[in-house]
């Protein structure tokens, strides 16, 4: 070193501490100025178009809960009815397994809804739980969606998952034709809702990534598409087209899982089989002198499934809220994206499997009846049609969307427009606007009449009295079911039904 200074040691140069031709503190050292570079930048503020979509989804979202929410109070106020108080008396006297098998060969051959009907019927008290049945059956139908999506891999996390469940059952609440006769009538929401919800289950333990399946898990699938078809013959053959289409699926593809799907869609057809068969549809089937007539059923098959059809895919619901999906990346909502998207030949099958079963559902209501569907029987019907369409929808967008962009690419001003449509469509139109008018007038006046109507039975009963005569009922909720009432006829079935549950031996109507 020249004196102390004159030269720098070599080792500091290299540390980066001084500058090989300015010397000591001239520079700041390397390792700070390396730091500064790789200091992050703070994240840039939100634009307005990000806020604006934030704030878009939170709309939806509460127009969803909101439509939810309607939907669940309402519920609230439901009463038991009809065949509720048949099958409780029945199931309390007989015994759950004699009635279903006296159903079996007498009246219908739907023996897992009977045995889940007479079995909650007469296990509980239907004039105090009554609310709490009918959420225990759409909640069955809430998780069995939740858990095709997840099967599926449609949404990339639970609480994304849990948004679209609800979104789909709000669309499906709102736009069915009568959700008196499935979702606040306890008999008819498990011949139809239950056994949907079962389909749904079968199809998402089928549809799990999984190379080799178990033995354990082939016996529980099978079993479980055998006992879904035992809720009702028609969405029973819904199930076996939806499998058989499944099954060729998978030949073609080669896929491990294609003994699993055989065996579950032959499983599904012995189910089908033992339930269309039954003596008891035979028996029931005298009730429609215009059945099982070829010319009749084309006519009112094309006629109801146009009208129908038509009417539901031109559903400003349902077409916004199909907007609102596709103006997303697939990526967003998607876990497997493009690089695992269905080839055309999948989308094909997928696409032509939906299309069948919807049209197959006119077909053989229309031929086991003669008449126009019976509004279960359509509500059913609906849930596969928008089922399938959101589920082809999502195969289409897997299938095309390019580099992570959306499907369809729609400018702010057009998606703030969707938004607003969505958001009005379900919250003033359908079945919210028929639940919101009975909400303030008819709806807590039917239920507090119904209630005195329950405690008048009980006190009857309690008197040691055999008959009872009960008022009319001041207004009938158009969200409820309207034709099932007692009558000035004590022999009525439903009169009979309602005496028997309370212990009495007639009921009928106060004159008027």
């Amino acid at each position: 070193m020249r004196s102390v200074y004159g030269r720098e040691p070599q080792l500091f140069v290299c540390l980066g501490l001084v500058d090989h031709k300015r010397g000591f503190g001239m520079r700041k050292p390397l390792f700070w100025r390396r730091a500064a570079r790789a200091r992050p930048l703070p994240p840039p503020s939100p634009s307005s178009e990000s806020r604006q979509g934030g704030w878009d989804g939170r709309l939806c979202g509460s127009t969803v809960a909101s439509v939810l929410l309607i939907g669940i109070v309402i519920g609230c106020y439901a009463h038991p009815m009809a065949d509720d108080f048949a099958r409780a008396y029945k199931g309390r006297v007989q015994g759950v397994f004699p009635a279903v098998m006296e159903e079996y060969f007498t009246w219908s051959g739907r023996w897992a809804s009977g045995t889940i009907d007479y079995l909650l019927t007469s296990r509980f008290d239907l004039v105090r739980v009554y609310p709490l049945l009918l959420g225990m059956n759409a909640a069955l139908l809430a998780c069995c969606v939740y858990a095709l999506l997840s099967a599926a891999r449609v949404g990339v996390s639970q609480p994304q998952r849990f948004a679209l469940t609800i979104s789909l059952l709000a669309l499906y609440w709102v736009g069915m034709p009568d959700p008196g006769e499935t979702f606040y009538w306890l008999t008819g929401g498990i011949d139809n809702l239950s056994g949907l919800a079962l389909s749904v289950l079968l199809l998402s333990g089928l549809l799990r990534e999984r190379a080799q399946t178990t033995v354990p898990t082939g016996v529980w699938l099978s079993l479980l598409a055998f006992t879904a078809t035992g809720f009702h013959e028609l969405f029973g053959l819904l199930l076996c087209l939806t499998l058989a289409g499944g099954t060729l699926k998978m030949w073609l593809e080669c896929d491990p899982r294609r003994q699993l799907w055989t065996i579950c869609l032959a499983a599904a057809f012995v189910g089908f089989i033992l339930v269309y068969t039954a003596p008891g549809n035979a028996l029931r089937q005298a009730e429609f002198p215009l059945a099982r007539h070829l010319a009749l059923t084309l006519r009112l098959s094309l006629k109801q499934g146009v009208m129908h059809v038509i009417r539901w895919g031109l559903d400003v619901r349902l077409l916004s809220a199909t907007a609102l999906l596709v103006m997303l990346p697939p990526a967003t909502w998607s876990a497997q994206g493009q690089a695992t998207a269905a080839n055309k030949r999948a989308l094909a099958i997928v696409a032509m499997t939906w299309i069948l079963a919807v049209a197959a559902g006119f077909v053989a209501a229309s031929w086991a009846t003669g008449t126009h569907l019976i509004l279960r029987t359509l509500n059913g019907i609906y849930f596969v049609f928008v089922a399938g369409w959101f589920f082809v929808v999502v195969s289409i967008a897997q299938q095309f969307a390019k580099g992570g962009e959306p499907l369809i690419a729609f400018s702010a001003p057009l998606r703030r427009v969707t938004v607003a449509f969505f958001i009005a469509s379900m919250l003033l139109t359908g079945n919210t606007s028929i639940a919101m008018t009975d909400l303030r007038s008819s709806v807590p006046n039917y239920s507090r009449a119904m209630h005195e109507r329950w405690r008048a039975l009980y006190a009857a009963r309690a008197r040691g009295e055999e008959d009872a005569i009960v008022t009319r009922l001041p207004v009938r909720p158009r969200i409820f079911i309207r034709y099932f009432e007692v009558r000035d006829d004590p022999e009525y079935w439903e009169n009979k039904s309602v005496a028997c549950y309370f212990g009495l031996r007639t009921v009928r109507l106060a004159p008027d």
